[in-house]
């Protein structure tokens, strides 16, 4: 038995990892594979440090061979890493590899988890990360994740030692070992146990390789304690085998430059053990991966083997009586780890045996519609986010693309209090869209990553919520609970609301819709020079998150700093619409280091926060808030040279503030490195 907030946190954990294209739907061969997944019970969990550092093959064989619930547990986000495809660095990387994994985690079939430890850069000793992170929070964390998704057996990537090669990633080892003495314990971390229970997984063992242990064929046959496993399976249903399916998952990681090629063939894979029981010839040794674990789980599992063996792949609805007998069945049983993971999948199926399409998107309302008339210039507004206070028109598609009989009985969104009672009925292959109106609650959270909602230390993330702690990302703004009747029987599926568009190029797209303040402000220079006494421009953008927005902007400095003017009034008809304002900003007499603050006040509430939008193809759009401040530097500097050759570096914002001096900066590229070129620089 576990908690009702963990039950609640697993459902959110198993639901198909942030799409951004449109609603997954599965085939009829993946409704096989699904089916079979069904009767299945067991789980791994697989440790390392970062994003990009898991074993895809060894996920992907797990979760898509032999069927179990598979998760990955990466330690960081990744934060200190580099950056290919773009300018972030930090924790807007961090934000970046977050969603890479995500994705990559759709394509093996698993589940995503972190701790609150921040990636801070290479690391050359355990011992030294350990005390920058505080170990004792991490491996908490680490215990938490193991006592949620309780898997049966863990595997590391790295050893406990110096031959991973670097302090990240030999702690992953050691807090993974750690944790697997502690999560069965009550007596530690007893501040968890009001969410969930302790668990002990049955083994631990480290995934070994030729880079820990040299001649590891050879050790591997001389050593009982090490397995060797051929993970290089075909799997007709898919089409693919578990190795070209790992390369796509590996491609994922865009910002580190780790596109793939497919390997087909063998893969051996080795297993050193570490804790737990010891396994003779396979991992799962001695494990029960039957509904004999869960109590009352007989019918549940008959059901579903009969839906399993009944199936046809040219008519999958026919097996959905089934199905919701067997729905039927497991609502019966008492609250459990399992029922709980097992519902999520249920109705996943369920749904794809029906060709059941629901989708609920965020819509254009009366407003937006008038200032479209009105407008000369036909503004193009896009209604991917709201405000609190806003009401956002919501459409709901559903499309029932079978002869079973589907009611929509009702539509609940907890999150804005608002409910519809329908009993729509859904024939067969009738695209039905339903158009309602709610109001966002003024007391609404802004959308943003809950990790980076409270200040952190650089080392490791402030999380509050303990029931946030190890999730993947932020729960969706605003979702509709679905109540449905299917063959007469009650299904709830849960649907994001999301934004659709249009794009020329790409076709259909989607974004998460989000909530955002009503006007954020941006300072243009996140760093400006002073050298001399004289007044500087400082610019500022306001932008608005809803229409008709009035107030008036400051931009506030330390003591010593003086703004001219000391305000500006703005009025924006349009959402997203934009104006900037230049302050002349007039330094000390002396040196001095300070921080400007952009604070635009409206309806007697202040909002200092600037909107940073991530938005690359390969992953979902990502919305973020942090503070609207630039960091004021006044110097005495004597100025030697005219002439800078600048190589850039990710996230490099010196170039400016050598011309904020007064340098003449060229930026310099590969091109560019010859001693003839190079010699009329005064410095590069």
């Amino acid at each position: 038995m576990i908690k009702a907030t963990s039950s609640f946190f697993l459902l959110l954990c198993l639901a198909i990892n942030g799409w951004c294209q449109a609603p997954p739907q599965l085939s009829a061969s993946e409704i096989q594979l699904a089916l079979n997944k069904l009767n299945t019970l067991g789980s791994m969990l697989y440790v390392a440090a970062h994003p990009d550092d898991e074993n895809q093959v060894v996920i992907g064989y797990m979760s898509q061979t032999r069927l179990m619930n598979t998760g990955y547990l990466s330690l960081t986000r990744g934060d200190g890493g580099q950056n290919l495809i773009g300018p972030e660095i930090r924790e807007l990387l961090g934000v970046v590899r977050t969603q890479e994994l995500i994705q990559a985690r759709s394509l093996d079939g698993s589940h995503q988890f972190f701790t609150r430890a921040i990636d801070f850069g290479y690391s050359k000793t355990a011992d030294e990360t350990l005390t920058l992170w505080d170990k004792q929070k991490i491996l908490a964390d680490v215990v938490w994740v193991i006592r949620q998704f309780r898997p049966d057996v863990i595997i590391t990537r790295f050893p406990p030692d110096e031959r991973a090669g670097h302090g990240h990633h030999t702690t992953s080892g050691i807090l993974a070992a750690e944790a697997f003495d502690l999560a069965g314990d009550p007596q530690h971390f007893p501040e968890q146990l009001q969410y969930v229970e302790p668990w002990q997984p049955t083994r631990l063992y480290l995934n070994d390789t030729d880079w820990f242990t040299k001649n590891i064929d050879s050790v591997a046959v001389a050593n009982d304690s090490v397995l060797v496993v051929n993970m290089g399976v075909y799997n007709p249903l898919l089409g693919q085998s578990v190795t070209e399916i790992a390369a796509k998952s590996r491609s994922k990681h865009e910002s580190q430059g780790f596109g793939s090629t497919a390997a087909r063939g063998a893969d051996r894979e080795y297993f050193r053990h570490v804790r737990g029981a010891l396994a003779e010839s396979d991992l799962l040794e001695g494990i029960d991966t039957t509904w004999n674990r869960v109590e009352g789980g007989t019918k549940v599992s008959e059901l579903l083997t009969q839906a399993a063996r009944s199936f046809r792949p040219e008519d999958p609805s026919a097996i959905v009586p089934t199905l919701m007998e067997a729905s039927v069945a497991l609502d019966a049983l008492p609250e459990s780890h399992w029922k709980q993971v097992k519902r999520s999948e249920l109705n996943r199926v369920i749904q794809a045996c029906l060709g059941l399409y629901l989708e609920v998107r965020a819509g254009t309302n009366e407003l937006i519609r008038r200032f479209r008339r009105e407008s000369p210039v036909k503004p193009k507004i896009a209604e991917y986010s709201a405000t609190p206070g806003d009401t956002v028109t919501l459409n709901v598609e559903a499309v029932n693309r079978s002869e079973i009989d589907v009611t929509l009985a009702q539509l609940d969104f907890p999150s804005l209090q608002r409910d519809t009672t329908l009993s729509l009925s859904l024939a067969n292959n009738q695209d039905t869209v339903i158009r309602l109106q709610a109001r966002v609650p003024s007391n609404m959270p802004y959308t943003e990553p809950y990790w980076l909602r409270t200040a952190h230390d650089g080392f490791t993330f402030q999380v509050l919520d303990q029931t946030l702690i190890g999730r993947d990302e932020s729960p969706d703004a605003i979702s509709a609970q679905c109540s449905l009747k299917v063959a007469g029987k009650p299904l709830t599926l849960t649907v994001p609301v999301v934004y659709k568009n249009n794009d020329p190029r790409r076709g259909e797209t989607y974004r998460p819709f989000v909530i955002v303040p009503p006007v954020t402000t941006e300072i243009e220079e996140s760093v400006r020079v002073f050298a001399g006494n004289e007044a500087k421009p400082v610019s500022v953008v306001v932008r608005a998150g809803r229409y008709n927005t009035s107030g008036t902007l400051t931009l506030q400095l330390p003591d010593g700093w003086v703004a001219n003017p000391s305000s500006y009034d703005f009025s924006l008809a349009l959402k997203e619409q934009e104006a900037t304002f230049t302050f002349q900003v007039t330094p000390p007499s002396g040196p001095s280091v300070g921080e400007a603050q952009a604070v635009a006040t409206l309806d007697g509430e202040e909002y200092d926060q600037h909107k940073i939008v991530i938005d690359y193809e390969h992953i979902p759009t990502q919305t973020l808030l942090q503070p609207a401040t630039a960091t004021l530097v006044k110097l005495d500097i004597e100025k030697e040279g005219q002439a800078v050759g600048y190589v850039m570096g990710a996230g490099d914002d010196i170039p400016q503030a050598l011309e904020q001096i007064g340098y003449q900066v060229t930026l310099l590229d590969e091109n560019d490195m010859q001693p003839s070129y190079l010699k009329r620089f005064d410095a590069i």
